[in-house]
């Protein structure tokens, strides 16, 4: 009757030692998987009816994230810090725009905006020509 108590106890102790191992790994993963959260959102062409905007820019500034939207507009960018950051949403030919991001671990954040046209003036459109034909000219010379 000791030996069955004295294996009982011993079996216990080790189940406890398992256990208690087995609870403290369940609760420091669970604690650190928890520290990032997501930035998601779709752009729209504000020129076009708010038509999804595809394969636009959009990259979290002063960092090297980047994302691309897909074909309805959508995009997300994971595994994002906490804290305050500064969305740049670009397009060719559309204005970039810059929007205030607050980060929440274990959180996301839905952006919904629309990009309108960028408009060039003529000067600016005769200055860019003449830079291109100035360094044209540059490069023929150096040729010869």
């Amino acid at each position: 009757m000791i030996i069955k108590l004295v294996l009982c106890y011993i079996y216990l102790h080790i189940l406890m030692k398992h256990l208690i191992t087995f609870f403290i790994l369940i609760f420091t993963s669970f604690c650190f998987s928890q520290n990032t959260g997501l930035i998601a959102g779709k752009l729209m062409d504000k020129e076009f009816d708010n038509n999804p905007l595809v394969f636009a820019n959009v990259s979290i500034k002063g960092t090297s994230i980047k994302s691309t939207t897909d074909e309805t507009g959508l995009f997300v960018i994971e595994n994002i810090e906490d804290g305050d950051y500064t969305l740049v949403c670009s397009f060719v030919g559309y204005e970039t725009k810059e929007l205030k991001v607050k980060v929440v671990s274990g959180a996301s954040e839905y952006i919904k905006t629309s990009l309108g046209a960028s408009t060039v003036s003529l000067l600016e459109l005769a200055s860019i020509a003449n830079v291109s034909e100035k360094t044209n000219k540059t490069t023929a010379s150096r040729l010869n």
